[in-house]
C-alpha cells in the first residue's frame, strides 16, 4: 500500500545522486551488531524460559528489530565487499573465465578471421557504439524538469520509501530509486534542511509506527543509516542497562528512549517552511513535538490533546501558529510562543474523530478538517467554537486524504476508503461539487497538488494497492469550465485517446464523473483500467 506522500519541489535533486559507502567504523558497528543478533540468539537456545504472552511479543518485536538491522549490516557488507563467502565454484575460477588465454575457439578458429571480444579492440570500427550503458545511463539523471514524489511504500516483505520521477512531457511515471525502512510508515514531508552545518539539501522525514522520526537524504541510493533520527530508543542507554547485571529469568525486554522522544507511533508531520530547521511532529502519545532537526533535539512538547493526535500543519504566514486535529474530536490552533506553562490552544469540538487538518492557502484565517465519518468543514480560527462555516458532506466513509491547491484559489480534492477522489469549488463562501474519479488503486489513504505553476492540475494519490496514480484533473471538463486552465477541449479529445498507452495508469476507466453527472454515476463508476507496468530503475520497487 501507498500510505503517505509528499511532492519534492523541482531542481532540488541532485541529477545523479550519490552512492552510499558506509564508514569503516560503520561497517565495524554493523558487523559487531550482526555477531550480537548470533550470539543471542544462541542465548536463547540454550536459555529460553517460559513467558508471559506480552512478553513473548515484545521479545519478538526487539528480535524483529535487531534482524532487520543485521540484515541490513550484511547487505551494506556485501555492497562494500562484492562477496559473502568463499564460493565453492571459486576453484573453476568462473570469473575470469572469459580472461584465460587460448584465443577463439570453434567454427572461426582457424579460418584466418580476426576475431576481437568488443568493438573497442577492432582497428576499423572507429564510432563508438551505442549501447544501453550510455542510454540507461541518462535514464537515471534527474532533470531539472523532474517533478519528484516521495510514497510511503508498505508490503509484506518490507517497507521503502520510493522516489518517484514524474515527467509530464512524455507522460511518465516511474520508481528512481528507494530506501528501506525499518517500520510501517504512516507519514512523510520534504524539507531542506537537516545537516549540522545548516547547508541545504533534499531530505525526507518519515514518521513510522516506531518512536523515532527518520531523516532521509534523498541524493544518497542505497543508504543504510538516516542523515538524521529524532527520538526513538537509545542504544547506548540501553546497553547501560543491559550490563549492570545478568538474570537468569528472562523478563520483559524494554526500550530506553531518548530525552524527549515520543512514546507511541508518529502520526503526522509538519514541515517549517519559514524556520527551515523546524518540525511539528503528531503522535498516538497525545503529544505535538518542535524539533530542531540539524540537533536531533526536541524543542517543546504541547500536551492540549487528551487523545491521538492525528494531524497538524503549520501555517503558511504565521511562524509561530500551528494547527492540529486529534481522536479527542477537537481541533487546536496553538500558538507556540507561550511558554510551556501557558499553552494558549483555541479549540474546536467536531462531532467525529478527526482524520486531516489543513489551512487554506488563499485565506489566512480559514482551516479544513475531514473526518472519519467523510465529512469536510471549513471554521475561521479567529472565530474558535462558533461552528463550522460550511459542511461538506464529502463521502459515504472516511475522508482520508485532503488537498488544497496552492496555486488554483478555492480547488480542494478529498479522498476517502470509498475508493473516490473529489473535486470542490470552495470560491464565493460556498462548497460546490465539480468532479469524482473512481480510484484503481483501492481504498484511498492520501493526496496532494503539485504546487508548481507546471503542474498546477497535477494531482498525486495513494492508496490500498502499491502504486501511485497522477490525475490531471485539467482533464475535467468541469474543472476547465470553472478555472482557466489554458487547456483546451480539443488538447484533451486527442489526449483521451492516448490515455491508455501511458505509463500512467488512468483510473476509472478512462471517464471523469463532473458535476453534469448523476448521483446514480457518482456511486457506481466504470471498472478500472488495466493497469499497465511502471518503468523501473535500479534500485526501485
Amino acid at each position: 500500500m501507498i500510505s503517505a506522500l509528499s511532492w519534492m519541489p523541482r531542481g532540488k535533486a541532485k541529477a545523479v545522486p550519490n552512492k552510499y559507502e558506509p564508514t569503516p567504523e560503520e561497517m565495524e558497528e554493523m558487523r559487531a551488531a550482526a555477531e550480537e543478533l548470533g550470539a543471542q540468539n544462541a542465548d536463547d537456545e540454550d536459555e529460553w524460559e517460559d513467558m508471559s504472552e506480552d512478553e513473548d511479543e515484545a521479545a519478538a518485536a526487539v528480535a524483529a528489530t535487531a534482524a532487520k538491522r543485521a540484515s541490513k549490516a550484511a547487505k551494506a557488507a556485501k555492497n562494500l565487499t562484492g562477496k559473502e563467502k568463499p564460493d565453492e565454484l571459486a576453484e573453476y575460477n568462473l570469473d575470469d573465465y572469459d580472461e584465460e588465454p587460448g584465443g577463439a575457439e570453434g567454427v572461426l578458429a582457424g579460418t584466418g578471421l580476426s576475431v576481437f571480444r568488443s568493438n573497442d579492440e577492432d582497428p576499423y570500427i572507429t564510432l563508438p557504439d551505442a549501447d544501453d550503458d550510455s542510454e540507461n545511463d541518462e535514464d537515471t539523471i534527474i532533470r531539472p524538469t523532474d517533478a519528484l514524489i516521495l510514497a510511503c511504500h508498505s508490503e509484506e516483505s518490507g517497507h521503502t520509501l520510493d522516489v518517484y520521477v514524474y515527467d509530464e512531457a512524455e507522460a511518465s511515471l516511474f520508481v528512481h530509486h528507494d530506501l528501506m525502512l525499518n517500520a510501517f510508515p504512516l507519514c512523510v514531508t520534504w524539507m531542506d534542511t537537516a545537516r549540522k552545518d545548516g547547508q541545504p539539501g533534499s531530505f525526507a522525514a518519515i514518521g513510522t509506527m516506531d518512536t523515532e522520526i527518520e531523516v532521509w537524504d534523498l541524493d544518497c541510493v542505497d543508504s543504510m543509516v538516516p542523515a538524521a533520527v529524532l527520538g526513538g530508543e537509545d542504544h547506548e542507554a540501553g546497553e547501560e542497562e543491559k550490563g549492570k547485571g545478568k538474570k537468569k529469568k528472562k523478563k520483559k525486554p524494554t526500550k530506553v528512549l531518548k530525552e524527549g522522544s515520543h512514546k507511541d507511533a508518529v502520526l503526522g508531520l509538519s514541515w517549517h517552511t519559514l524556520q527551515r530547521h523546524v518540525l511539528a511532529s503528531a503522535s498516538a502519545d497525545k503529544t505535538v513535538k518542535i524539533w530542531d532537526v540539524p540537533q536531533e533535539k526536541c524543542l517543546h512538547t504541547l500536551t492540549h490533546h487528551s487523545d491521538k493526535v492525528q494531524a497538524l500543519q503549520w501555517h503558511p504566514a504565521e511562524a509561530a501558529v500551528l494547527l492540529s486535529g486529534s481522536f479527542d474530536r477537537t481541533v487546536a490552533v496553538v500558538d507556540v510562543r507561550a511558554t510551556a506553562a501557558d499553552w494558549r490552544a483555541a479549540k474546536t469540538t467536531l462531532p467525529n474523530d478527526i482524520e486531516n487538518v489543513l489551512w487554506d492557502p488563499h485565506n489566512p484565517h480559514h482551516f479544513l478538517v475531514s473526518t472519519d465519518a467523510g465529512t469536510v468543514t471549513c471554521h475561521d480560527a479567529r472565530q474558535q467554537g462558533a461552528g463550522p462555516l460550511l459542511t461538506i458532506g464529502a463521502h459515504s466513509e472516511a475522508c482520508t486524504g485532503m488537498a488544497m491547491s496552492g496555486l488554483v484559489p478555492g480547488l480542494l480534492a478529498t479522498a476517502s476508503l470509498d475508493k473516490t477522489v473529489k473535486l470542490w469549488d470552495l470560491r464565493n463562501g460556498k462548497a460546490e461539487y465539480v468532479a469524482s474519479r473512481g480510484m484503481e488503486n483501492g481504498q484511498v489513504f492520501c493526496c496532494s497538488f503539485c504546487n508548481e505553476s507546471e503542474s498546477a492540475y497535477t494531482l498525486a494519490v495513494g492508496g490500498k494497492d502499491a502504486m501511485v496514480v497522477i490525475w490531471d484533473v485539467a482533464s475535467s471538463a468541469a474543472v476547465r469550465q470553472r478555472w482557466q486552465t489554458g487547456r483546451s477541449d480539443e488538447e484533451f479529445a486527442v489526449e483521451d485517446i492516448a490515455m491508455d498507452k501511458m505509463s500512467i495508469s488512468r483510473p476509472d476507466g478512462g471517464r471523469d464523473s463532473d458535476d453534469s453527472a448523476t448521483d446514480e454515476e457518482e456511486e457506481a463508476p466504470k471498472p478500472a483500467a488495466p493497469t499497465g507496468k511502471k518503468k523501473k530503475k535500479s534500485g526501485g520497487k
